[in-house]
């Protein structure tokens, strides 16, 4: 449904398995003090780390950055989908199966998200507070070397990897591209930073856009945030706010959702 990437890429405020997962699943954030990504860190082991040329908030970033850092990514997709794969086999699960963007690539997708949120523990509830870290770590995503501590980072940015390659599967229109201001303007017919209202979140970031080059309105779907927020929110002891799982927006899209 077009509304998942609203509020995965949008909200700002705060069945093959790995042996012992039932047992991880019920972990929680007290397991792993001050560090929620800790137990799927810990599981992805030797996983290479994918750290971007220039890091920090894109909006700090100079345009000439951000096109530097497309590029690397581009550059780098080919290999960083077949790490993801062969990391993903060794799990018993069948990343190149997502590639078509077909109904297997949904079914096999069900079974990735079902192993992810076995490896992500809920953090605890508080009676007053509720859940208080509903927004994902956006600072740290963006600052993030995605090595070490933030390793799990570069296994998000590959999911995503994976989740936009069976989206361009579904719809070859969808293409990554960097959101700079003319394309912003043109995916929200209305002038940058105008008196009635902010930005879109989106601004700077490097999404999947799909442009149907006859002069209406492109789409933008923010799948990298998107998937974070994902991870993020599988974490919820409330539950995500809205039905996604991985790969984000297929189903949509193979249902004309973007057409």
């Amino acid at each position: 449904m077009p509304g998942i990437f609203d509020w995965l890429s949008n909200r700002r405020s705060s069945e093959q398995r790995g042996p012992g997962v039932a047992a991880h699943s019920n972990m929680t954030a007290g397991d792993a003090p001050g560090e929620p990504y800790a137990l799927l860190s810990a599981r992805l082991g030797d996983y290479p780390p994918d750290t971007p040329l220039h890091r920090g908030d894109p909006r700090g970033l100079m345009p000439e950055q951000r096109a530097e850092n497309l590029a690397q990514f581009l550059a780098r997709d080919p290999n960083r989908i077949a790490v993801l794969v062969s990391w993903l086999a060794r799990e018993g699960l069948d990343g190149a199966a997502v590639l078509k963007g077909d109904e297997a690539a949904l079914a096999e997708g069900r079974r990735i998200d079902a192993w992810l949120a076995g490896w992500v523990p809920h953090r605890p509830f508080d009676p007053v507070l509720g859940d208080g870290e509903v927004g994902p770590p956006r600072a740290r995503w963006f600052a993030s070397d995605r090595a070490g501590a933030d390793l799990v980072f570069s296994f998000v940015s590959d999911l995503a990897r994976l989740n936009a390659a069976a989206i361009a599967a579904a719809d070859p229109l969808f293409s990554w591209a960097v959101v700079e201001d003319a394309l912003e303007a043109a995916a929200t017919a209305d002038l940058i930073d105008n008196p009635h209202g902010e930005p879109s979140d989106r601004r700077y970031h490097l999404c999947l856009v799909r442009d149907t080059y006859d002069g209406s309105m492109p789409i933008i779907l923010d799948v990298p945030l998107a998937m974070l927020c994902l991870v993020h929110g599988r974490m919820s002891p409330l539950g995500l706010p809205v039905p996604a799982e991985f790969p984000i927006g297929l189903h949509a899209i193979r249902s004309g959702a973007y057409a």
